[in-house]
């Protein structure tokens, strides 16, 4: 098995050719979306081995998506293909920073997926798992199997990653989205909200306070994003003492924001799976979402460790505190 599993929706991904509307583009080229896809092209592209677990459409996008993930190299046994429900696609314009994104993904396939997916599941090999708080968010069902999945890796003494990425629309309240989101939270050894988000979520205002609140909930590792000007992990010492490691980001020219925060999330995977300590952790994690903001694809442009290697060599840094 991989060294790295995650489960989440991947999508096709239809970007427009003209950055105004879709009614004006003439030409509207596939790539590939959805976080954890980003992510797992990421781990990917830093030479590191990722499954990826899902429920796709017995169609052509799932075709689409498991031939890009196959060709990769991203694992797709576990991946499930059921009729009566299609896979997700979306929708892109680009813009200045954010683009505008439209969704086809109600009552998809992988937003049917029940926890019995997890039942078989090979485990062997896998280090890490990594989770996000989009797929927990599209139906009950998905919640569900998220949390399975996250207690059968914790069984097996899997590390669980757990990027938030939340969706309030998603949710049928934000009071619905915090507490579930906080009650995955609590069980994941790393977890990997932006600022604002963990601001939301634990209701206090200081990055150091906020790491200590889930700190206390037995959270292992704390890393906040600072948004464009870096990043800040926290974590216990063996006196129960709070460590902090605050790391300035890099200067690029923004494209395009979206997959920032996955790129980001693929640096720290893989970091923990080559054990480099906090600072180097967090400068690889920074320059991976640097970079992915200077292209307009959520994934094409993820560096190899090559790549990367050089970004962080060559790259001025901003400067950042807490």
């Amino acid at each position: 098995m991989s060294e790295v599993m995650t489960i989440g929706e991947p999508m096709v991904n239809l970007i427009a050719d003209s950055p105004e509307t879709f009614l004006e583009a003439r030409t509207l080229p596939r790539q590939m979306a959805g976080a954890e896809f980003n992510v797992a092209i990421g781990v990917n592209r830093q030479g590191h081995s990722i499954s990826y677990v899902t429920q796709l459409g017995d169609d052509w996008q799932g075709d689409l998506i498991v031939d890009y993930m196959d060709r990769t190299g991203i694992d797709t046994s576990a991946i499930r293909r059921v009729s009566g429900a299609a896979t997700g696609f979306q929708l892109k314009v680009p813009g200045e920073g954010a683009p505008k994104v439209i969704y086809f993904r109600a009552g998809s396939a992988a937003s049917r997926t029940t926890p019995d997916i997890v039942d078989g599941l090979d485990f062997d090999g896998v280090r890490i798992l990594h989770v996000t708080g989009i797929f927990s968010a599209l139906t009950e069902g998905t919640y569900a199997t998220v949390d399975a999945l996250v207690d059968a890796a914790k069984a097996h003494g899997v590390l669980v990653t757990f990027d938030p990425n939340p969706r309030p629309t998603l949710w049928p309240s934000r009071q619905a989205m915090i507490d579930a989101t906080n009650r995955l939270a609590a069980k994941c050894d790393v977890f990997l909200p932006g600022l604002s988000e963990g601001r939301m979520f634990s209701g206090l205002d200081d990055p150091r306070a906020i790491a200590d609140h889930y700190l206390d909930m037995g959270v292992g590792k704390v890393v906040i994003k600072l948004g464009d000007s870096g990043s800040a992990a926290f974590r216990r010492d063996a006196d129960g003492a709070r460590v902090e490691t605050v790391v300035p980001s890099f200067v690029v020219d923004v494209v395009d924001t979206v997959g920032a925060g996955d790129g980001f999330a693929s640096g720290v995977i893989t970091g923990l799976l080559e054990g480099l300590d906090d600072k180097r952790l967090l400068e690889r994690a920074n320059a991976v979402g640097a970079i992915q903001v200077t292209s307009v694809s959520d994934s094409e442009d993820l560096p190899t460790a090559e790549q990367l290697r050089r970004f962080i060599a060559e790259t001025p840094r901003k400067e950042v505190s807490l």
